[in-house]
């Protein structure tokens, strides 16, 4: 999951073709959209089964990675991080 997540960055970043703007956004909701998810994750299993599991974890991780591929470069730092809770809860 973390050779997944490291490369993510460059997947979203690197769809802005250049060391701009657009690429630090997409890099900076990349990472907030996954930790994002990985708590939100992480807490339904804890309040679900009682125990978070690093499975879970990594989960969570892909699932933000995944629902913020489309809009990376076009939201704020807040809505990545609803994009990573959201996808994390309806997963």
């Amino acid at each position: 999951t973390g050779l997944l997540w490291f490369g993510w960055f460059g997947f979203n970043a690197g769809s802005a073709l250049g060391a701009n703007e657009l690429a630090a956004l997409s890099f900076v909701n990349t990472n907030l959209a996954s930790a994002a998810a990985l708590i939100a994750w992480l807490l339904v299993e804890l309040v679900r089964g009682g125990k978070p599991t690093a499975v879970g974890a990594c989960i969570g991780a892909v699932v933000g990675l995944v629902a913020i591929t489309p809009a990376a470069g076009y939201v704020s730092y807040g809505q990545s991080i609803l994009f990573g809770v959201l996808a994390a809860l309806i997963s």
